[in-house]
């Protein structure tokens, strides 16, 4: 059979036509705002397809488990998570925190942009081309040394799950921001640890810096659903994962344990994490083994 060629003017008419007209006839989004978002998933689509595969799969492994259950359900768990990555992560979820994207919006949405994106990957794969200057996920790896070799290792292990070790590159040790560097944000009305913001705003608040300088502090164990609660922004996710990695901090997730010289899968098919109840994603231990499990067990004494 004559091999299919992918077409990724499938992307460009999603994000030029179908999700503008989407945003603004269901969502009441304006015009000039739905055409933006449009544009920036474009931008976002391109600059992931034209990365090496090995650069794509440490990109999305932050959001594998988050995207277990995403559908299109035949569609497979990589390319979810670049979905996730590349649409999810941009500022569509600026249009989620103020209401006019809803969660189930934000599924349609996503399912939709699985196909065209997965024909601009294809593209790409079959005519590389060489990654611009200007391309947003350039450079991370020498910026983040520590956070890029530590998920470099997570991205070899989440196939077959179980523990991966890895050596981290000789770097200065991070630091956070502070000061006037430091916004302050709205509060949950349910829960005043919780701040109340779009999950891709690069500004770091004086809730999640506190969080983390304590964690370094008392070398403790830092455990959240998944890792897009501490951020849907790619530089800054990997620049928290830094800060934690370089003051020896392991991170817990609902399938992952992230560490300074390695790092544990879930085995098996993955526990989908729940924002509202984090914990409950560690009383299932199947998959889990060794210091994975120790820690999920501790963790949950503490909190639970």
């Amino acid at each position: 059979m004559p091999r299919t060629e992918p077409e990724p003017a499938l992307m460009i008419k999603f994000c030029g036509e179908m999700l503008p007209t989407l945003l603004q006839d269901v969502c009441q989004v304006e015009p000039a705002a739905a055409a933006s978002v449009g544009s920036e998933i474009l931008d976002r689509a391109d600059a992931f397809a034209t990365l090496d595969r090995h650069d794509q799969d440490v990109l999305v492994g932050p959001f594998v488990e988050e995207a277990v259950d995403h559908v299109p359900a035949d569609a497979s768990l990589a390319l979810k998570a670049a979905v996730t990555l590349v649409v999810r992560n941009s500022r569509l979820e600026d249009l989620h925190v103020r209401g006019l994207v809803s969660d189930g919006g934000l599924r349609a949405i996503t399912e939709m942009a699985a196909v065209p994106l997965s024909h601009v990957i294809a593209a790409r794969r079959r005519q590389p081309q060489p990654v611009s200057a200007e391309n947003l996920f350039r450079g991370l790896a020498g910026v983040y040394p520590r956070a890029w070799a530590c998920l470099a290792a997570l991205a070899g292990v989440l196939d077959e799950g179980g523990r991966c070790g890895y050596r981290a590159p000789e770097a200065p040790v991070a630091d956070l921001p502070s000061g006037a560097d430091v916004i302050d944000a709205a509060h949950s009305q349910s829960d005043d640890t919780i701040v109340v913001r779009s999950g891709v705003d690069e500004r770091f608040d004086a809730v999640l810096v506190a969080r983390l300088r304590d964690s370094a502090d008392e070398q403790g164990v830092l455990f959240v659903s998944a890792l897009s609660r501490l951020s849907r922004h790619t530089g800054k996710l990997l620049r928290i994962i830094e800060y934690l990695l370089a003051h020896d901090v392991p991170i817990l997730t609902t399938n992952y344990l992230l560490r300074p010289r390695d790092v544990w899968v879930r085995r098996g098919r993955f526990v989908k994490p729940t924002s509202a109840k984090p914990l409950a994603g560690l009383v299932d231990e199947r998959g889990l083994a060794g210091t994975h499990r120790n820690l999920a067990r501790e963790i949950r004494a503490q909190l639970g």
